[in-house]
């Protein structure tokens, strides 16, 4: 079906100058510790990727997988200019970005990162013992603090930076804190279940852009995934004679949002990257689907990092979902 439609070469630009595509390849595989065939598969998928069109790749140091995004990057054949890469740094390394930035130098192996992120604006400490533990949001290093260490990263091995995980909260502690630079980029949950239709417009009035994590809603066990399965989204799907999926591609991209879905198909990973152009009416029922159908934290089902307090206090990484800005003292949500 898709092949109908043309490969989406649009792209944003962001407030350091640089030009981000609108569509990249998520890398995340469902675990820090892939296997070896796992790697091999990812390595193939992203050869037949950018083969197929796409310019843009996002992982971060967490997936255990920049060595093999750098290697098939300089396999591809396809000049360095031509991709952007997009990386993260993990909480233990908040209290030293600079040796995060150089430990994903080393890995992908590419003599630059396009864009650095600070994974979550929760830091860790890693004990003598080697146990971890979460920091809680006044706890040296804030995120505050790690901000004002990345913005001395930029430069030629480092071109931008930026945010994921934060929210109208977060990313105004930064403005207000004195940030000299602002993030050019804010990487969040968001899905048609979770849409941020307060978050998105917020940050580009601001000049942050947006980018997408989970836009299919993610797949977790004994949960169903109604946005490849509800009426909704079968029928725009039907309209535009194109894959589920890229209902909800077409329409985040079209809210100014870059998107990084990920499959293990490489017929669905060519499918991903020819969108629709949706009707006002489309975009509208899409925009309510969490009012019309469900509204949904797919952290809420990502066991890695969910914990409570004692009071039953539901925790992501230590942190309340106050203190992330999602939601206020009485749990109505914000974004």
């Amino acid at each position: 079906m898709s092949p109908k439609h043309p490969i989406c070469t649009k792209t944003f630009t962001l407030n350091n100058g640089q030009e981000i595509p609108a569509v990249g390849l998520g890398t995340w595989l469902g675990s820090a510790s892939p296997s070896p065939s796992q790697a091999t598969e990812l390595h193939a998928s992203l050869l037949k990727a950018l083969s197929n069109g796409y310019r843009l790749i996002d992982t971060a140091q967490y997936y255990g997988i920049e060595s093999i995004i750098g290697s098939a990057i300089l396999a591809s054949g396809i000049p360095r200019s031509e991709i952007t890469v997009v990386t993260k740094f993990w909480g233990e390394w908040h209290h030293d970005p600079a040796s995060a930035l150089e430990k994903s130098l080393s890995s992908l192996g590419l003599g630059y990162i396009d864009i650095f992120l600070m994974h979550w604006p929760n830091a860790i400490r890693v004990e003598k013992d080697g146990r971890e533990t979460n920091l809680g949001i006044d706890e040296s290093p804030t995120f505050l603090e790690t901000w004002k260490m990345m913005e001395g990263l930029v430069g030629p091995r480092c071109r931008g930076i930026g945010v994921s995980n934060f929210t109208q909260k977060t990313l105004q502690a930064l403005i207000d804190g004195g940030a000299k630079i602002l993030p050019c980029v804010n990487q969040v949950e968001l899905h048609a279940f979770n849409p941020n239709l307060k978050l998105v417009p917020w940050s580009k009035e601001r000049g942050i852009h947006t980018m997408s994590w989970s836009t299919l809603g993610g797949f977790y066990p004994g949960v169903e995934n109604e946005i490849f399965t509800h009426p909704l989204f079968k029928s725009i799907a039907a309209a535009h004679d194109c894959a589920v999926s890229v209902v909800s591609l077409s329409w985040a991209v079209q809210r100014g949002i870059t998107i990084i879905p990920k499959s293990n198909s490489d017929a669905r990973v060519a499918e991903n990257i020819r969108l629709v152009d949706l009707s006002e009416d489309e975009m509208e029922r899409m925009n309510n689907a969490h009012k019309t159908i469900k509204q949904i934290h797919l952290v809420d089902w990502i066991t890695a990092i969910r914990g409570k307090r004692e009071d039953g206090t539901q925790l992501v990484m230590g942190w309340t979902k106050e203190d992330f800005g999602w939601e206020d003292k009485e749990g109505n949500w914000l974004p």
